[in-house]
């Protein structure tokens, strides 16, 4: 009977730790990764070059906020503007508008202008060609396989290539290290700022209108936009959509829930219904394969050390966590398989102050680094011995004499530069009434 359940156990972790029958997914390309750690969940042709459309403008962001500030001034040129086909997405920008990086940033993601794209490969690369070498610099450098970008929004081209792996890779990284890529992607609307160029165009076709208007539609991600219940997913972060004829529907996308957080890209799904079918299966896959777990709280006590020369009745010193440490785990493994590793600074001796940095703890998760500083929890004042009475006994004596000495030499040489001064004084005296009394009797 022990060897049917431990049969029945092993079957059950199979199908737990495997992607058979875990998801399906209709879209020719995907891709499932932990936000956390980068580690693969799914992958279904995700290596493949394809068309990414307008996700391409994912690493479009990066570059640009790797490379600007975001209240730098961009100029709108002719060539940006008239370099976008007729029938792509665009934000009607006008030759001669000048505009922060930060608007043109929020247009493009959130609005997927293909004309701001544009506006920004030029000022961050000069032009749209020494920008797209940069991209394809920049792709192999954060990993990247089959990239390969001739444009910075994802437009038609033959040779315009990029794998679900890869953009999930651009996503990733954008998401983790730019807090304000991330706010862009999960914002549902942007109104763009009117400009007296705008304004003078605008009114040129509607002499009659009171104000100005530039309308641009919310978000083209329909996940995170509660107005498209049909496609709304109430855990949806971020991040890009895509299409084309020939890319179809794609999307680089976030999730997070229950403190994960992964990413899914998914490139040539036919339609929006089937593309948040894949999407959101693949969200509910991942939380039902990831949970996130406290490694350390904040102020937690990890150890306790004796300082050998703190007061004997006060010399155990307590070692605290400063920050919380969290990660994502597989929904299987135990965290106290995962010992930390701590390093304190060597020599540790009183004084000790409370809330002095001691050292370091590091957690090792899938060989991803988890680490904060280790801080005395309490104070250790030092020892005070025979010895150290009689040494500073010593020392304030030898100080006090030192300082006796200074004195008398300050005062010595105060006397010389003092009877120098009345001799020089009195000779000074004589010198003048000798020609005195010879003036009188010349």
């Amino acid at each position: 009977m022990k060897k049917f359940y431990l049969l029945l156990f092993m079957i059950m972790l199979f199908f737990l730790n495997s992607n058979v029958f875990a998801v399906e997914v209709s879209a020719p390309h995907a891709i499932l990764i932990d936000m956390d750690t980068g580690k693969t969940l799914y992958e279904k042709n995700a290596y493949n070059a394809v068309y990414p459309a307008s996700t391409t403008k994912v690493l479009t962001a990066i570059l640009t906020l790797e490379n600007c500030k975001l209240d730098d001034i961009a100029t709108v040129s002719y060539t940006a503007i008239h370099s976008v086909y007729a029938d792509g997405t665009t934000a009607n920008l006008l030759e001669g508008e000048e505009y922060t990086i930060e608007e043109l940033l929020y247009t493009m993601l959130v609005h997927s202008a293909n004309d701001a794209a544009y506006v920004l490969a030029e000022h961050v690369g000069g032009t749209t060609k020494s920008f797209c070498d940069m991209m394809n610099t920049r792709a192999k450098e954060l990993g990247a396989k089959a990239t390969y970008f001739v444009n910075p929004n994802g437009l038609p081209s033959t040779a315009h290539k990029c794998s679900a792996y890869d953009m999930a890779l651009f996503g990733r990284y954008a998401m983790k290290n730019f807090p304000v890529f991330r706010e862009m992607v999960s914002s549902t609307n942007y109104s763009l700022r009117i400009t007296p160029e705008y304004e003078e165009f605008y009114f040129r076709q509607f002499p009659n209108d009171m104000q100005a208007i530039r309308y641009l539609g919310s978000t083209t991600n329909h996940l995170i936009n509660p107005n498209k219940s049909n496609y709304y997913y109430e855990y949806a972060t971020g991040i890009k959509t895509g299409y084309t004829t020939a890319a179809a529907n794609c999307l680089v996308a976030s999730a997070k829930k229950d403190g994960v957080e992964v990413v899914v890209c998914v490139f040539g799904a036919n339609g929006w219904n089937n593309l948040r079918s894949d999407v959101v299966g693949l969200f509910e896959y991942g939380f039902s394969r990831l949970k996130s777990e406290q490694l350390a709280a904040a102020g937690q006590i990890v150890e306790t050390v004796e300082i050998s020369n703190g007061v004997s009745d006060a010399n155990m010193l307590n070692v605290v966590v400063q920050d919380e440490l969290r990660a994502t785990f597989a929904s299987t493994d135990y965290i106290e398989a995962f010992t930390p590793s701590i390093v304190l600074n060597s020599k540790l001796k009183a004084p000790i102050q409370s809330g002095d940095v001691i050292g370091t703890i590091t957690y090792d998760v899938y060989n991803s680094k988890y680490t904060t500083n280790l801080l005395a929890g309490n104070a250790i004042e030092e020892k005070v011995t025979i010895v150290d009475v009689t040494v500073n006994v010593f020392w304030f004596v030898v100080k006090i004499a030192l300082w006796g000495v200074g004195i008398i030499i300050a005062l010595f040489i105060a006397l010389v530069f003092l009877r120098a001064y009345i001799i020089t004084k009195r000779n000074r005296t004589r010198s003048m009434r000798r020609r005195m009394y010879n003036s009188r009797f010349r």
